[in-house]
C-alpha cells in the first residue's frame, strides 16, 4: 500500500511541476519579449533530458532499485527547481531544463516500471486510471503557482521544491525488499532492434503517449504565448489550463470504463476525431474568456486520458517481459512529443499568427487518428502477431 502511495504521490507531483515550471518560465520569457520560436526550443530543453534519459531508465532501476531511483530523481527535482531563481540566465536555465527532464525521466520510469509489477488483467485498468488521475491531479494545480509570481520570481519555485519532498519523504519508508526488480530476461535482439520490434507489437498504443506529449508540450509550453497575445491577463490563463486539466480528471475514470467496455483503440481513436474538430473550433472562442474555458473544459475531457488510456492499451497488447521496454520506450515518446508540440506550435504562432497554435495540435490529431486506420488495417492482416485480451 506504501508502494502505492509513493507511486502515485511521485507522478502526481511531477504533473504539478510540469504543469508549474514549464508555463512559468515561458511566461517569464514572453514578458521580457523573447521570440516565440526562442521560447518554443528552450521549452523543449525539458524534454529532451526526458528523451535522453529515458532509455537508461530501465537499467538503472534494475541496478539500483525502483525506490532509489525515485529517490535520486527527486532530489535532482528538488535541486533544478531551486537553480532557476538563483541563477537567472536564459543560456543557464536551458541547461538546468534538460536536467530536470533526466530526473522527471527517472520519476516517470521507474513509477511506471515499479507499478507494473503489481498489475494484472483485473486491476490493470483502475489502476492506470488512478496513475492517469494523480498527473492530471498534478497539472491541473500546477498553473495556479504562476499567479505566485506576484509575491516575488523566488516564490512559485521555492514551493514546487517543498512539494516534493512529501513523496521523497514516503518513498524513503519503503522496506528494501519492494525496492528490486527481478533480471531482465535475455533475448538474441537488442539495443535499437528490439525497440523497434517492441514498437511494431502496439503502434498506436505508443503513439498514444506521443500525442500526449505533443498536447501537453504545446499547451504549457505555448498556451501563455497564445493567451498573451489575446490580451489575456495572468489569472485567465493559469485558469484555462487548470480548467483543460479539471476535464481530464472528471473524465478520466469514465473514459477508462469506456475503454474497458467497447475497447482502448475506439476510445482512443474517437476521442482523437472528437478532439481534432474541438481545436479547429478553438479560434472561435479566444474572442470570450469563459467560452474558451469551456473548450478547453471539454479538450480536456476528451484528451487527457491519452497517456493512461495508451499505457492501459500498452499493457493488454505487450508480454510480461517485455513491459519493462516498452513503458521506456513510451516515456522516450513521450518526451519526442513533448519537444514538437512547443517548436512546432511556437514557429506556426510566430509565422501563421495566433490561430495556427490549435490549428497545429488539430493536424497532429488527425494524423495520429489517420495512423489508426492504417494500424487496424494491419491487425487485421495479421492478427498473430497482436494479443489484445479482446480489446
Amino acid at each position: 500500500m506504501l508502494r502505492l502511495v509513493a507511486i502515485f504521490i511521485s507522478i502526481g507531483l511531477v504533473g504539478m511541476t510540469q504543469g508549474l515550471i514549464v508555463p512559468l518560465l515561458s511566461f517569464i520569457l514572453e514578458t521580457r519579449q523573447v521570440s516565440a520560436v526562442f521560447n518554443g526550443v528552450s521549452t523543449t530543453a525539458l524534454f529532451f533530458g526526458i528523451i535522453v534519459a529515458s532509455p537508461f531508465i530501465e537499467l538503472l532501476v534494475r541496478r539500483l532499485g525502483a525506490k532509489r531511483t525515485i529517490i535520486y530523481s527527486i532530489g535532482i527535482a528538488i535541486a533544478m527547481t531551486l537553480m532557476f531563481p538563483i541563477w537567472d540566465n536564459l543560456y543557464a536555465w536551458i541547461l538546468f531544463r534538460v536536467v530536470f527532464g533526466v530526473a522527471l525521466s527517472g520519476i516517470f520510469v521507474a513509477t511506471e516500471i515499479w507499478l507494473n509489477t503489481l498489475l494484472n488483467s483485473k486491476n490493470r485498468g483502475r489502476m492506470f486510471a488512478c496513475y492517469g488521475l494523480s498527473i492530471a491531479i498534478g497539472q491541473m494545480i500546477g498553473p495556479l503557482g504562476i499567479n505566485l509570481l506576484s509575491i516575488s520570481i523566488w516564490m512559485p519555485f521555492v514551493v514546487s521544491a517543498i512539494f516534493y519532498c512529501i513523496p521523497l519523504l514516503i518513498t524513503m519508508r519503503i522496506p528494501e525488499d519492494e525496492n528490486w526488480l527481478g533480471e531482465a530476461e535475455e533475448e538474441q535482439t537488442n539495443g535499437v532492434k528490439r525497440w523497434w520490434r517492441i514498437f511494431w507489437l502496439a503502434p498506436f498504443a505508443m503513439c498514444a503517449s506521443l500525442v500526449f506529449g505533443y498536447l501537453d508540450g504545446a499547451l504549457v509550453g505555448q498556451f501563455p504565448i497564445y493567451g498573451s497575445r489575446l490580451d489575456l491577463d495572468r489569472a485567465t490563463i493559469s485558469m484555462t489550463l487548470s480548467i483543460f486539466f479539471f476535464g481530464s480528471i472528471i473524465f478520466q475514470f469514465p473514459l477508462g470504463w469506456l475503454s474497458d467496455v467497447w475497447g482502448r483503440f475506439k476510445t482512443l481513436f474517437t476521442a482523437s476525431l472528437l478532439g481534432f474538430l474541438c481545436f479547429l473550433l478553438v479560434p472561435l472562442t479566444d474572442h470570450n474568456a469563459l467560452l474558451l474555458m469551456g473548450m478547453f473544459f471539454l479538450i480536456g475531457g476528451l484528451l487527457g486520458s491519452f497517456h493512461s488510456l495508451g499505457m492501459a492499451y500498452l499493457g493488454d497488447l505487450l508480454r510480461a517481459k517485455d513491459l519493462p521496454t516498452g513503458n521506456a520506450l513510451y516515456t522516450m515518446l513521450y518526451g519526442i512529443g513533448s519537444i514538437m508540440g512547443p517548436s512546432f506550435t511556437g514557429v506556426a504562432i510566430q509565422f501563421f499568427g495566433k490561430e495556427w497554435f490549435a490549428w497545429s495540435i488539430a493536424a497532429m490529431l488527425v494524423c495520429y487518428a489517420g495512423f489508426g486506420l492504417l494500424c487496424s488495417q494491419n491487425v487485421k492482416k495479421r492478427p498473430s502477431a497482436f494479443t489484445t485480451s479482446g480489446h
